[in-house]
């Protein structure tokens, strides 16, 4: 029978506590990293037990070159494998930690888990000339740097958007709705329709309302054009902007500007009460904070449109004015104002709210001052109610322009010898008979009215006069050519007055 040679051996999985030297050592018990089975001993020349093979590590090598996706430790799985590189020092996948390498994809293997790409220090991400960094399973987008085209990044694709945050281009920044710079990039923001930049030419188009919020707007143009049959200026309503989020219960609102808000007006925004309308309580100038009556139901975001209602008289002209130079230099700019002047006096008898022109006009604080132009037109036409047709126009202590009645005709066409006079003509009725002749001059006791009698009128009780100067009453006798009647008119009516009369004599009457 043939000898039998057996090394020191144990089903366990601990290593022998020595070795001879030369002398041999089996574990077969499942061997795993953190213990000694599956293993081989051999004791060294100082009889320390050392590890020189074993199953356990021939399992871990049992892999074919280039497998790893799919494979497992044919003994004890959870000892893992070595990954062994094929002729072309490859594998078929590849795991880091949370990273797969697969084919042509870098993916994660942890649900919802980021891929980072974190260059050390100052290293930096690279992606070559020319070469396209594409979105999308069906590269639906890209953005390329085109060294051998237009020299540029290339965006191009689907449509890009930036959402919840701003997005700068040098100095100007996008966020939401708003066009802005950035905070230190200056308070100057150009639209510049021309290539070269910041040229006069070129055209900008603006679809739908333009609102222009500021306190001045320029225009440096020769010509500007507006469709509107009516031209609206000195409107009482404005809008704001809000600048802080205002939440609800609250009676303050931010808005980017307090000028022209005074207390009284109203606040129009969804948010405000029930009603979305407040009534300005107070402003600071400087925080630009405002106080409204009642409290917010709602909270109101930042931008959102705020409409002022002005609710008090600014005591302000409004109209048109115009620069102009009258010679040479500067010292011969003018300025003047055509519209509607707010206040009485200032040199003229005219009411406040009269249209007026002024050539050299000071205008301070929407207040317009300055010596009346001349008006040059072909001719004036008084609204109906206001004139009677064929009228003498005249201009009465005040300078007010207005006008005779219609004039009468004359019984005969005696033109050359008649006189056109204004005559005022009042009928009086009296209690008892009078006669009197035509051409008799009545006046009343204690005044200085005076007129002169129409007709001839014998035992009548009503009697006309005409060329009436003063006012006539009914608390007084009548004197006929100096001589009391002892008669007080029961009324007085007046027919016309100053109405323009033709006459061939002009009677002073009799002494």
């Amino acid at each position: 029978m043939a000898s039998i040679i057996r090394v020191k051996r144990s089903t366990g999985t601990t290593a022998p506590s020595s070795l001879n030297f030369g002398e041999l050592g089996l574990t077969v018990g499942v061997g795993t990293h953190g213990n000694k089975g599956g293993r081989l001993f051999a004791g060294d020349n100082s009889s320390n037990v050392q590890v020189v093979g074993g199953r356990y590590y021939t399992d871990l090598l049992s892999i074919a070159p280039g497998l790893v996706a799919g494979q497992t430790n044919p003994s004890t799985p959870a000892n893992g494998f070595v990954a062994i590189l094929d002729q072309n020092r490859k594998v078929d996948q590849w795991n880091v930690d949370n990273l797969r390498l697969d084919g042509n994809t870098l993916s994660s293997t942890d649900t919802d888990g980021d891929i980072i790409v974190d260059p050390n220090g100052t290293g930096e991400i690279v992606i070559p000339d020319d070469t396209k960094l594409t979105f999308g399973t069906s590269k639906d987008a890209s953005i390329e740097y085109d060294e051998d085209g237009t020299n540029a990044i290339r965006v191009t694709g689907a449509q890009w958007q930036w959402e919840n945050s701003p997005v700068f281009f040098d100095n100007v920044g996008i966020s939401s709705n708003v066009i802005s710079t950035k905070s230190g990039g200056g308070n100057t923001l150009f639209i510049d329709p021309f290539p070269d930049g910041l040229s006069n030419e070129g055209t900008v188009i603006v679809k739908g309302d333009l609102q222009v919020d500021g306190t001045t707007t320029t225009v440096n143009s020769n010509n500007v054009t507006v469709n509107d049959s009516i031209f609206n200026i000195g409107d009482v309503t404005s809008t704001r902007t809000v600048m802080a989020t205002v939440s609800a219960g609250a009676n303050t609102i931010t808005l980017d500007s307090v000028a022209g808000i005074n207390t009284g007006d109203q606040l129009a925004v969804t948010g405000i009460d029930a009603s979305g309308i407040g009534t300005v309580a107070s402003y600071n100038t400087g925080t630009k904070v405002v106080t409204y009556t009642g409290t917010a139901s709602a909270g109101i975001s930042t931008t959102t449109q705020v409409t002022i209602t002005h609710g008090f008289d600014t005591n302000t002209d409004r109209g048109i004015s115009f620069n102009y130079n009258t010679g040479s230099g500067v010292g011969n700019n003018k300025v003047g104002f055509f519209g509607y002047n707010d206040s009485a006096g200032e040199g003229s008898s005219a009411p406040a709210r009269a249209l007026t022109y002024i050539p050299d006009a000071t205008i301070t604080g929407s207040v317009v001052t300055g010596t009346r132009g001349n008006l040059d037109i072909k001719g004036i036409y008084y609204q109906t109610g206001d004139y009677n047709t064929h009228g003498i126009v005249y201009f009465d202590a005040n300078g007010l322009q207005s006008s005779t009645n219609n004039p009468g005709t004359a019984s005969t066409v005696r033109t050359s010898t008649q006189i056109l006079t204004a005559v005022t003509q009042i009928t009086l009725t009296l209690p008892s008979a009078i006669t009197v002749a035509a051409g008799d001059q009545i006046t009343q006791s204690g005044g200085s009215q005076q007129g002169v009698v129409k007709d001839a009128v014998t035992g009548g009780t009503t009697i006309v006069l005409i060329g009436v100067n003063g006012t006539f009453t009914n608390s007084a006798d009548l004197i006929r050519n100096g001589s009391s009647t002892g008669i007080t008119p029961d009324s007085v009516t007046t027919n016309f007055t100053n109405k323009p009369m033709w006459t061939n004599t002009v009677d002073g009457g009799t002494f």
